[in-house]
């Protein structure tokens, strides 16, 4: 932890939880902070006013809930019988494309800037999905399912 001096910018809930988007001083950029991690604020006095192009919706674009990175991939991950309806019911990415497979599962393709995030939620899914792009995230998932193994045995 450590002292910061920010411009709050949204609050946001993502997903179920808050996050605050703000201009950080000592950083001299714009970060996301948790606001349950906050221990302590204090007002500065100081005001000042939200630049006109900061666009929450712009800057999760590239995210799968809010971590955005510097490039965009291409993601496409196929999902088993067993969980494809459940993939088809839930409103997804705005970038998200769905097909249909013959043997009734499913393919997700969308556009991310950052995979932690979607390896993560690839992981919850316990066997049932498949990465099939990028080889980058396919390799962290298995690297991920190995240390499970490991840490399990």
């Amino acid at each position: 932890a450590e002292s910061r001096v920010v411009d709050p910018y949204p609050l946001a809930n993502v997903n179920g939880e808050w996050f605050l988007f703000a201009h950080c001083h000592l950083r001299d950029d714009i970060r996301t902070f948790t606001p349950a991690r906050i221990s302590d604020m204090k007002p500065t006095g100081k005001t000042f006013k939200p630049p006109k192009k900061f666009s929450l919706e712009k800057r999760l674009r590239g995210s799968f809930a809010i971590v955005t990175g510097d490039r965009e991939r291409e993601i496409v991950i196929r999902f088993n019988d067993l969980v494809a309806d459940y993939i088809r019911e839930k409103p997804g990415h705005p970038t998200q494309r769905q097909r249909n497979l013959k043997d009734e599962g499913g393919e997700l393709t969308m556009q991310l800037t950052s995979l932690s995030e979607v390896q993560r939620w690839v992981m919850t899914w316990c066997g049932n999905a498949q990465v099939i792009k990028p080889a980058e995230l396919a390799q962290s998932v298995r690297e991920a399912a190995q240390r499970i193994l490991k840490t399990n045995t």
